[in-house]
């Protein structure tokens, strides 16, 4: 169960690798674009690795996006978890333990000025009582410790303003964030989706997927279902079964097909289809092509993002395949 102190750093395990985690993304529906606020904290190095970006473009590099900022060795100083400023610019306080923030990004291209909601409870992939697929021992997703010490998602509504370039945006929408903590090295050995789909302020999907690291590029990606909720009206309400499959372009997704099943056997299916896209790099060791996807369910249209993440020594291992298969023919 998530209470209010788990808005603070917790006690860390005295592995150097120990980290913790949040992020929060949100889309511009109207401008086409998805902005996002990514910080992992490394106590017991006392430094922060955090990536921010905009993107509106569906493009190869990181540098053809609209904006792209990533430092893997900003001091942590005095920071708590719950009020931090960064050297980059970031700066996100907690007005209400795990129900409300303020976050704010300043620099010459992008400056973000949003307060956060949360439209839900957190929802821990560790508790029984919420999610029907929590599992015993805390390790998940085939990536160790990854998320062994704890780990919540939550849906909310996201208002104020962005400016991106010369252009001002306001801001109305949703956002889902995340918080984790455990011990994350530099690579996992699994792969994840990580994915939302934003329709109002009553209704949003999020869930978490796994998937084969070693389907070739370019081959669909399909996906096994590990956590998942519909946010219906406020109420976090359990996925207890759901399939995916991911079409791409290389690693780049194009579209998402989603059936899921949750605990009041109501069906869910969502397509979606990349409005945007780019490889996005968390921290140092991972690859995460990202897109925000226009989704559809019954007739009705929503925005967000998925992302996939692999690490490098998938990539290594594709290019071994791939020479192996160019060998044979």
């Amino acid at each position: 169960m998530i209470t209010d102190d788990d808005v603070e750093f917790h006690a860390p395990s005295p592995d150097p690798m120990w980290a913790e985690t949040n992020y929060f993304g949100f889309e511009i529906p109207e401008a086409g674009t998805h902005i996002g606020l990514y910080s992992l904290f490394r106590p017991n190095l006392g430094i922060v690795n955090s990536a921010v970006f905009a993107n509106s473009r569906m493009v190869p590099v990181q540098t053809a996006i609209d904006f792209w900022d990533h430092r893997a060795y900003l001091p942590l100083g005095e920071n708590r978890l719950s009020d931090f400023s960064l050297a980059n610019g970031l700066r996100v306080a907690c007005l209400d333990p795990n129900r409300r923030w303020e976050l704010r990004f300043d620099s010459e291209w992008l400056t973000v000025d949003v307060e956060y909601s949360a439209l839900m409870p957190p929802y821990d992939i560790h508790d029984r009582a919420m999610d029907p697929l929590a599992r015993d021992g805390g390790d998940d997703l085939a990536s160790g410790d990854l998320w062994k010490g704890g780990h919540f998602d939550m849906t909310g509504a996201v208002e104020g303003t962005v400016r991106l370039h010369d252009r001002s945006y306001d801001v109305d929408w949703l956002l889902t964030m995340d918080h984790s903590w455990g011990v994350r090295g530099e690579y996992q050995s699994g792969t994840m989706t990580w994915l939302q789909a934003h329709f109002s302020r009553d209704f949003a999907v999020h869930a978490i997927f796994q998937s084969d690291a070693t389907t070739p590029p370019g081959q669909p990606l399909d996906l096994s279902i590990s956590h998942s909720y519909v946010m219906d009206h406020g109420e976090a309400v359990g996925v207890k079964a759901g399939t995916g499959r991911t079409l791409r372009e290389g690693l780049a997704q194009r579209e998402v097909e989603l059936e899921l099943v949750d605990v009041r056997d109501r069906v869910w299916k969502l397509h979606g289809v990349a409005q945007t896209g780019f490889p996005a790099e968390y921290w140092p060791g991972s690859s995460s092509p990202m897109a925000m996807m226009r989704w559809t369910l019954d007739g009705e249209v929503g925005y967000g993002t998925t992302t996939d993440f692999y690490d490098y020594r998938h990539h290594v291992a594709l290019q071994a395949q791939r020479a192996r298969a160019a060998a044979e023919r």
